[in-house]
């Protein structure tokens, strides 16, 4: 609450000195500033990540490189034509098995993608990742593997998550890829990343608890600053 009430005493003495515009220019750079310094330097540096910890990367093989883009060349011939509500075909790449120990729930599969965009405009992928459980594959969509606004020549790096998945018992699992094609980017790298733990919370999400508290803040020093002229 302390906080709330210095706040307030600055902002109403920014309307005093500088009158309301200003005041409220000054009031949202305080803002910033709070949720800015409520995330710990670990979150405020480094890449934003997808779990507690990151476990394992597994590189894809050029091999498996070269049956996607075999599988892509197959996909822009063919007959693009095909009966409602069937499922889109896919090329798919098995990992190593890794220890899965349920102390580390949830696991989260991450798709990171280099190349070289072909023309201008946006460049994306679109993936599916998941586990091999006795043979069968437990999979999910990877969202949001795109570039906006690319360059033709321009080397483009995305990522993408798939959802966070938890296991009752400690399992040993190969982590498992499918490719269903690429818009105007030619493929160099491909990274399966697997993280572990629930990911932190973005900025955003840790100002918000304070907003409550802000607002009144804001609205009480309006309050004061209307009673004193």
């Amino acid at each position: 609450m302390a906080t709330g009430h210095a706040f307030t005493f600055h902002f109403a003495r920014a309307v005093r000195r500088h009158g309301m515009g200003r005041a409220a220019g000054i009031a949202l750079a305080g803002l910033a500033a709070l949720g800015a310094a409520s995330l710990p330097a670990q979150a405020r540096d480094a890449p934003q990540p997808w779990g507690q910890r990151l476990v394992q990367t597994q590189e894809l093989p050029a091999e498996a490189l070269a049956k996607f883009a075999l599988f892509q060349e197959r996909k822009n011939t063919a007959d693009s034509a095909r009966s409602a509500g069937a499922s889109p075909e896919t090329q798919a790449w098995t990992g190593d098995e890794m220890a899965l120990p349920r102390s580390g729930n949830p696991y989260t599969l991450v798709v990171r993608v280099s190349g070289v965009a072909l023309a201008d405009g946006d460049a994306g992928a679109r993936w599916m990742a998941g586990w091999s459980i006795h043979g069968e594959p437990r999979m999910g969509a990877v969202p949001q593997v795109a570039a906006r606004g690319v360059r033709a020549g321009q080397v483009v790096e995305m990522a993408g998550a798939a959802a966070p998945l938890s296991f009752k018992e400690d399992r040993t699992l190969p982590p498992v890829l499918e490719f269903a094609g690429v818009s105007n980017l030619r493929m160099d790298r491909v990274r399966l990343e697997v993280w572990s733990g629930m990911r932190s919370s973005n900025p955003v999400e840790r100002l918000m608890p304070w907003m409550p508290l802000l607002t009144g803040a804001v609205f009480l020093g309006l309050m004061l600053w209307w009673r004193r002229r």
